[in-house]
């Protein structure tokens, strides 16, 4: 609806196709950063199996719990990453505006 401001200027809220693309363009960013998040500790586990693999050659065992358990947290993170950080969804108040939780 619209309905004059203070200035006498007739103020027009934004058209629903312009929040929809807010909303899309927030869960873009989520997914994107859930991506890197998931690359970074991919690359991390990575290096930590490369170095693994140089301790048990080098007969370093003591090294090796460490370098399991750390690996072992970096999958646990992984998994809740892929798991439960999803982009919340959307749905209608009272009102008949979007509320995003």
């Amino acid at each position: 609806m619209s309905q004059p401001n203070q200035t006498g200027k007739i103020f027009h809220p934004p058209a629903e196709s312009s929040r929809q693309r807010v909303l899309t363009s927030g869960r873009t960013a989520v997914w994107q950063a859930r991506l890197v998040l998931l690359v970074m500790i991919n690359i991390a586990q990575l290096w930590i199996l490369s170095v693994t693999i140089e301790a048990a050659l080098a007969s370093h065992f003591e090294q090796l719990i460490p370098l399991v358990v750390a690996s072992g947290v970096c999958w646990l993170i992984a998994l809740s990453i892929f798991l439960w950080w999803k982009p919340v969804g959307r749905r209608k108040s009272v009102g008949g505006q979007i509320d995003i939780r």
